[in-house]
């Protein structure tokens, strides 16, 4: 004879993940590495705070994250007073380390090639030519002219 079967009930993610078996850790560590990023963003100056993201910290070690050499060197010079901050804050950590990681640039995108309708330029060349010479007068005029046909273009 079977036995019946327990209805199963749904349970909130946060439920799932803060449990003591390995999923819990993966909460644990995500919300840790939250409030480190937090104290160190706090402590960084402004314009490099922006500009930092952080590994998870191992044996004691942090690893930043940086676009180029430029914000590494400056990174650099604020690691002994950002390991001091930390420590007043609780965090363990004995050195920083700092990679330069080198995102695959964006495709350019072509430039816009932007047309008047015929009536549009025929309109904007009446009205250049109804106005007294003026510095309107003169940027509808290289309007006018780029958006010609044979007239200047921008390169």
């Amino acid at each position: 004879m079977k036995r019946p079967k327990a209805p199963r009930v749904a349970r909130p993610l946060t439920d799932l993940l803060s449990a003591s078996d390995g999923a819990g850790s993966l909460l644990v560590a995500a919300e840790q590495l939250g409030r480190l990023e937090r104290d160190v963003h706090a402590l960084l100056p402004a314009a490099l705070s922006g500009s930092v993201r952080l590994a998870p910290p191992r044996e004691g070690a942090l690893v930043f994250l940086v676009a180029n050499n430029a914000l590494a060197a400056r990174l650099r010079q604020q690691t002994p007073s950002l390991i001091d901050g930390l420590a007043t804050r609780g965090w363990l950590i004995r050195t920083i380390r700092i990679r330069v990681s080198i995102a695959t640039p964006e495709p350019q995108k072509p430039p816009k090639e932007a047309r008047l309708p015929r009536q549009g330029l025929i309109s904007l060349r009446d009205l250049r030519d109804s106005l007294e010479p003026s510095p309107l007068r003169d940027a509808l005029a290289r309007l006018v002219a780029r958006h010609s046909y044979g007239g200047t273009r921008k390169p």
